[in-house]
This record gives C-alpha cells, sequence and structure tokens, in this order.
C-alpha cells in the first residue's frame, strides 16, 4: 500500500511543476499580509490544522519538499463531507503546489499557494481547480470555491500579521 502511495506521489508530482492545465481554469483570491515571508509560510501550514472546512488534515508522507497529504473536508454542498489524498511540493517560503491523487467524491482538484515579497510584506494568492464530476456548472463550484478561498486567505492573512506584530 505505501508503494502505492509513492508511485502515485511521483506520477502526480512529475506531471508539472503547477499543476494546473491553463489560466482559465478555477479561482484565484489574493490579499496583501504585512508579515514576513517566514510567518506567512508558517500561517499557511497552520491553516490546514484549523481551518473549520477540513474535518481532518494528516501528513501520510514526506520525503523533501514532497508531501502526500490526506484531509477530510466537511460541509460541501450536495457532496456533504469528501477525502482527499493529494500531493504537495513546496519551494520553501514561495509557493506550494498541490494536486489530488484520489477522492472519494471528487473527479479533480489542483492549484498553488504563491508568496510574493512586496514593500509592505507579501501577497499572498491561492488558485483552485475543482472539478466535482456532478453534473452542474463549473460557475456554481467556482463560486462556493471564491468563497473559501477568500475565506481561508483572510484567516492565513489575520494569522501572520498577529506573529509578526507579537515578533515586534
Amino acid at each position: 500500500m505505501k508503494k502505492t502511495f509513492c508511485l502515485l506521489a511521483t506520477l502526480a508530482i512529475t506531471q508539472s511543476a503547477a499543476f494546473c492545465q491553463s489560466p482559465q481554469d478555477g479561482v484565484t483570491g489574493k490579499v496583501d499580509i504585512t508579515a514576513p515571508p517566514q510567518a506567512v509560510w508558517d500561517a499557511v501550514h497552520n491553516e490546514r490544522s484549523s481551518d473549520p472546512d477540513i474535518s481532518y488534515s494528516k501528513v501520510v508522507e514526506q520525503k523533501g519538499n514532497r508531501v502526500l497529504l490526506e484531509q477530510k473536508f466537511n460541509s460541501l454542498p450536495i457532496v456533504g463531507e469528501a477525502t482527499c489524498l493529494l500531493v504537495q511540493e513546496e519551494t520553501p517560503l514561495k509557493r506550494i503546489d498541490y494536486k489530488m491523487v484520489r477522492s472519494d467524491k471528487f473527479k479533480e482538484m489542483w492549484g498553488s499557494w504563491i508568496i510574493e515579497e512586496n514593500p509592505n510584506g507579501v501577497s499572498l494568492s491561492l488558485h483552485s481547480v475543482l472539478d466535482t464530476g456532478l453534473p452542474m456548472a463549473q460557475s456554481v463550484t467556482n463560486t462556493f470555491l471564491k468563497g473559501k478561498i477568500d475565506a481561508r486567505l483572510a484567516r492565513v492573512k489575520t494569522a501572520a500579521e498577529t506573529v509578526a506584530r507579537a515578533k515586534q
């Protein structure tokens, strides 16, 4: 079983560095954060364990900057709950690219967290593509996804800026 996860993770990672097929796919949110890149990086990683839309998030395997992660999403319209196995490739303090390896509900999911330094701190963007496999308009899925992305970015902003203020 472990070899299967490794093989799947390797296959998913080698498809593309950013995993995204085309710019018109999915939804992107962006927020400016008055905090150093390390505080934002840590807040992004901590977000997955405190996100109210995720029942649990656990690292299944980690090799260097590649992480195999299992997450269970809750409170999803129509779907209810969904468990996903994701592979992440991390470029420390710069970006996290993720791609779904398998799910009990979703057809496809991939995206990126991108941290870019600016004069006041960083800009953080989150781009996600989700194909539920359900016969509904993609615009409905993207509208739901946009709300979730904006909420996650707001929580990361609050957490990173709180840490940055405490260190001043």
